[in-house]
């Protein structure tokens, strides 16, 4: 019988280039074999998803987003947008608790690749083939979520600086070598944007404290807790660009936040799909007068539905990671690639939400015990898509259309 993942695949031939298609194929050998197998074991036990990403580290995937010119793959930012996307899509298919440390790392390589100088690209771009985790850490406690009180102030005789702050939601914490500490200078004067540095921290120096106190119903392996800084010395060669220069590639990096999560939510609901496919062949007992379960007309409809809803997520997030590798040579394409990363991210929040929920209906009650664990999918959908509210990324639609007003990609700084 023809599977869900064949299909899949026999269509990705055509739709994504060599590089591409080799590299979910790749994915998808490990995430049949290792990250999906110990996924529901990570969920139980709250711990970091350490045998998805050793997984991920022995394939050399840690560099998925190192140029291709210093030993990497050439994914993201100035090259491959696409790439990154795909292959988030297929680990949260697997494991969505990995594809988010995953996809934090990630964003961490490309700020190197986008701030750094040559040294510090050097170095640390090994860091990442030698399998070392990124983080980047935003969120702050306090009540204005995108005003950051981490502060970093130059020490006397400039040999470098002191950091001061805390985090909170600082996913992969509890995994990572290094951070990117989203701070504001304590010597410069003017906004926020003005003031805004990017520091990387190593979470083993001394001062740093993370608290492994997330306790989420869903995303469980995370390790998204607080981290604290508490006079945190930061070499003059971890300060990555000047004050407020990070301004200069805050668009892509806004957009990509909504896509990669998009990318995430469509892989989730993928997951579910595949698992709820192989469960009604398998296992589901069928209504009325019907031998199998599969004959039953009102399956093949919700079946039918759920297919349609993931073919029309997934292609808008490809297009929207193709728009914005585009904008990378044509700037004018600003406000087409945050409004397609916005349609991206209110389509898979939806259809990820709804897929999740629908399969108990075809698969049946006896899906719904423990023994399956098929709660995860929702429960990770439900908790993952409450990053940046959805209803934010309808009002920029809503308003651009109506001519009201560009959109505003504040969630990519603050995170």
């Amino acid at each position: 019988m023809f599977s869900f993942d064949d299909h899949a695949s026999r269509v990705e031939q055509f739709e994504y280039t060599n590089e591409q298609y080799d590299l979910v194929q790749q994915i998808r050998r490990i995430g049949r074999t290792q990250i999906g197998p110990a996924a529901r074991q990570t969920d139980r036990d709250g711990a970091f998803p350490t045998v998805g990403i050793n997984a991920l580290r022995q394939a050399g995937l840690t560099g998925l987003c190192v140029p291709k010119a210093s030993g990497g793959s050439g994914a993201g930012i100035y090259g491959d947008t696409l790439m990154l996307a795909l292959a988030l899509m297929e680990i949260a298919s697997w494991c969505s608790s990995t594809s988010q440390v995953f996809t934090l790392h990630h964003t961490g390589v490309q700020l190197v690749h986008a701030m750094g100088n040559e040294a510090q690209q050097k170095y640390f771009f090994q860091e990442a083939l030698d399998g070392h985790l990124f983080a980047s850490f935003g969120s702050e406690a306090g009540p204005n979520r995108f005003q950051l009180d981490s502060t970093l102030r130059q020490t006397e005789g400039s040999s470098g600086y002191r950091l001061t702050g805390s985090k909170q939601f600082a996913t992969s914490s509890t995994g990572s070598k290094w951070a990117f500490w989203r701070s504001v200078s304590g010597d410069v004067e003017g906004t926020q944007d003005d003031r805004y540095v990017m520091p990387i921290v190593q979470l083993s120096a001394p001062g740093v404290t993370i608290t492994d106190d997330w306790n989420g119903i869903g995303q469980r392996g995370t390790g998204s807790g607080h981290v604290t800084a508490d006079n945190v010395w930061i070499p003059n060669e971890h300060l990555f660009g000047k004050p407020g220069s990070y301004q200069e590639c805050a668009d892509y990096f806004a957009a990509q936040f909504q896509i990669n999560f998009a990318a995430q939510f469509v892989g989730m609901a993928q997951g579910a799909y595949r698992d709820a496919l192989n469960y009604v062949k398998e296992r589901a007992r069928p209504w009325g007068e019907h031998v199998y379960a599969t004959e039953d007309p009102f399956i093949q409809l919700r079946v039918a539905d759920m297919a349609t809803k993931l073919a029309s997520a997934q292609q808008s997030v490809i297009r929207a990671a193709r728009l914005l590798q585009a904008y990378m040579t044509y700037p004018d394409l600003r406000s087409s690639v945050h409004i397609a990363a916005s349609h991206a991210k209110i389509t898979a929040t939806e259809v990820s939400l709804d897929v999740t929920n629908s399969i108990f209906q075809v698969m049946g009650a006896s899906s719904a015990t423990q023994k399956y664990g098929f709660d995860l999918y929702y429960r990770n959908a439900r908790t993952l898509t409450l990053h940046d509210p959805v209803d934010r990324r309808r009002e920029a639609v809503g308003k651009y259309e109506l001519g009201l007003a560009e959109p505003v990609p504040l969630p990519g700084k603050a995170r």
